[in-house]
């Protein structure tokens, strides 16, 4: 086992147990609501508990993902969530059970704590949902030719 997954599966056992960790974001999948650099926390929400919107976090060929939970399905009794990056196009493979880890409830960055239990936060996740593909292709457009 080498240090990442030594680092994920102690990180998995301690959300298991109750507790809350953090992780920093490394991809670009989120932006411009999440970027690169922040620290992630990652509560251990019930997947029970999780709605439209939220940001969960979820095992994916043995790698973390923190997508935002656009559909839920209930199919023979099991949870289905479908996933997708804010920068994405396609949803990602769905996320049930035996993949999901927990839910993030707040980001830092500069320095900042910023809880996505906030009405403010839960208004832009709302907004993501709404505008999200187009809003985020043309962020990345400008942001990429800057």
């Amino acid at each position: 086992m080498n240090q990442q997954e030594l680092s994920y599966a102690l990180r998995k056992e301690a959300i298991k147990n109750g507790h809350a960790v953090q992780t920093i974001a490394s991809g670009t999948s989120m932006f411009p609501f999440l970027r690169k650099g922040d620290v992630l926390t990652i509560d251990p929400a019930p997947i029970e508990t999780i709605k439209r919107g939220d940001i969960v976090v979820f095992e994916n060929e043995e790698k973390w993902i923190a997508h935002r939970v656009i559909n839920i399905r209930f199919i023979d009794g099991a949870i289905q969530i479908t996933t997708r990056g804010d920068a994405r196009i396609s949803s990602d493979p769905t996320v049930n059970e035996t993949n999901y880890i927990g839910l993030i409830s707040a980001f830092e960055r500069d320095f900042r704590k910023n809880s996505l239990q906030s009405f403010r936060k839960k208004l832009s996740s709302q907004i993501h949902l709404v505008g999200g593909v187009a809003l985020s292709f043309a962020l990345n457009f400008i942001v990429r030719k800057t």
